[in-house]
């Protein structure tokens, strides 16, 4: 007897019927706006001397987003330990330090460095210019909704994490 994991698969056609055709075309276009964003912003950054994953840690510590490993590990939506990588690049790159807690060892707060705050000012205006090259021609209303609905959208992923 076939497992029901096995017997849903059988009833799932390979091809996707046409009713879900808007609906595989919008993630599939969220996530090439995604790639799109990130590329510009990344070829802007070379100047700097930053790759693709260093600029953000950079700039969610100038805009105190996070202060610690941790913090910025879930704000960037990675793993600890490539988080703690990336920033001893960073640290070699003298644009942060680690300075460790007065009052729990235990806690390690990062600041930028006086060339990590030079540097930091710079990432933002790339950022904006990046945003403002994608989303030039909506109006104010259009950007009103279309942020509801990456909300709504974003409210749904997280329902069915917390299912899994």
């Amino acid at each position: 007897m076939p497992s029901s994991a096995m017997r849903r698969r059988r009833a799932v056609s390979p091809v996707p019927p046409a009713r879900d055709d808007d609906r595989r075309a919008i993630c599939r276009q969220v996530k090439f706006v995604l790639n799109s964003l990130v590329r510009r912003v990344d070829r802007r950054m070379q100047p700097l001397g930053l790759t693709g994953m260093q600029w953000e840690p950079v700039l969610m510590l100038w805009l105190k987003r996070a202060g610690t490993v941790a913090g910025l590990a879930r704000a960037g939506g990675v793993g600890f330990a490539s988080m703690s990588r990336m920033l001893d690049r960073l640290e070699d790159k003298d644009l942060l330090r680690r300075v460790r807690s007065a009052t729990d060892r235990r806690v390690v707060h990062l600041e930028l460095t006086p060339k990590g705050r030079r540097v930091a000012g710079r990432i933002w205006p790339i950022v904006v210019e990046a945003m403002d090259v994608h989303l030039d021609g909506f109006s104010k209303d259009e950007l009103s909704r279309f942020n509801e609905y990456l909300a709504r959208m974003l409210a749904n992923g997280a329902r069915d994490a917390e299912d899994a």
